[in-house]
């Protein structure tokens, strides 16, 4: 399969070799996981491809294990990037325990923070998905949560020179971590911003929700839930956070797309113009959070809606400016066809106006 793979790869040299291997899991378990782990890189590597996949946090980070096990893994993560390991996707989800416990992740926030350490110091190419709003959560929490996602001490530079026992025995001590330091923010590293929580059908979370009397009627065509938020306010963020992500996800999605087919510089710089798009988010969540503190979470008031769709406009206002800069940059090293692509949604999203959901049933549940 790999040899025909890359017949038709050859055909299109613009195209970067990359496969993406789908997999909600791709180390696996059981005793021959590291070993069954490394035989599927070095298989498609040695075919002339790098690769992608998914898999758990608890792959690079368990508490249960001791430092032998957190050796042998880290040592895995190296030899992966030797055979081709492109970028890895972890579920995080949250840097907030209680949120974790909620979502049933089986996960810390010390644990995610320890993880992403060793993951950057070992250089692996890494996103991450998280979630920002929950039906369940407090005003603490959400606060907590943005601090998470602004940490700068998560990111650490690559550090080839170290041995993996150094990186292991150096990512727990925060005098290491603030020496590495990347200073990038956390979110930078996010896939996709101010997302919330969906109540999915027969899901342990929606079952929380039902207990608290927030659910509302089931939605089988999008195999949800209808919920309210235990805080109004923050009920009323997410409506309006998912309509920011809706407004321009479209051109996010696009840049994703160009990113997995390209390489080198090109890649470098849609990166970074997908980074412009996750700055202007932040700036979102950090202004909800200084609104949210202004209303008493026992008195619904329409102002704050009101507040929250002027933060929204100001904010797509700033990001315009911005972002046509760091998509003039992309544009001078693109392939053709791509440049064709991205002008063609760049030019659509430029002309977008207003704040509105994409699919017409409320995903917010609000």
């Amino acid at each position: 399969m790999l040899a025909e793979i890359g017949k038709v790869a050859d055909r299109h040299p613009t195209i970067s070799r990359s496969l993406y291997v789908v997999d909600e899991e791709f180390i696996g378990r059981g005793e021959d996981a590291v070993d069954r782990a490394l035989t599927v890189a070095t298989t498609i590597s040695d075919s002339g491809f790098t690769w992608e996949s998914s898999c758990r946090i608890d792959q690079v980070v368990r508490p249960d294990r001791d430092r032998a096990w957190h050796i042998e893994r880290a040592s895995m993560w190296r030899e992966l990037l030797g055979s081709g390991l492109r970028r890895m996707l972890f579920g995080v989800e949250s840097g907030v325990t209680s949120i974790l416990q909620r979502f049933a992740k089986d996960s810390t926030a010390e644990q995610n923070a320890v993880a992403i350490r060793t993951l950057s110091a070992l250089g692996v190419p890494t996103r991450f998905t998280y979630i920002t709003f929950d039906h369940l959560m407090t005003e603490h929490e959400l606060a907590a949560s943005h601090a998470f996602q602004a940490r700068t001490d998560l990111l650490l530079a690559p550090l080839p020179e170290l041995s993996v026992a150094q990186i292991v025995d150096g990512v727990t001590d925060p005098a290491f971590a603030a020496k590495h330091s990347t200073g990038r923010p956390f979110y930078t590293e996010i896939s996709y911003m101010l997302v919330s929580m969906e109540c999915l059908i027969g899901a342990p979370y929606t079952r929380a929700v039902q207990s608290r009397g927030l659910a509302g009627p089931a939605d089988p065509t999008m195999g949800r839930v209808e919920a309210q938020f235990a805080d109004w306010r923050i009920g009323v963020c997410s409506r309006r956070a998912q309509m920011w992500v809706d407004r321009h996800f479209a051109l996010d999605y696009t840049l994703k797309s160009l990113e997995k087919i390209l390489d080198g510089v090109p890649r470098r710089r849609v990166r970074a113009a997908r980074v412009v798009l996750k700055d202007g988010a932040f700036h979102v969540l950090t202004g909800m959070l200084g609104l949210i503190h202004s209303y008493r979470p026992n008195v619904p008031d329409q102002a704050l809606d009101t507040a929250v769709l002027a933060l929204l406009d100001t904010a797509a206002s700033e990001l315009a400016s911005t972002l046509s800069l760091a998509i003039e940059h992309v544009r001078a090293t693109l392939p053709v066809t791509s440049l064709h692509l991205l002008d063609h949604e760049f030019t659509r999203w430029s002309g977008t106006e207003g704040w509105h959901l994409i699919n017409a049933n409320d995903p917010c549940g609000t």
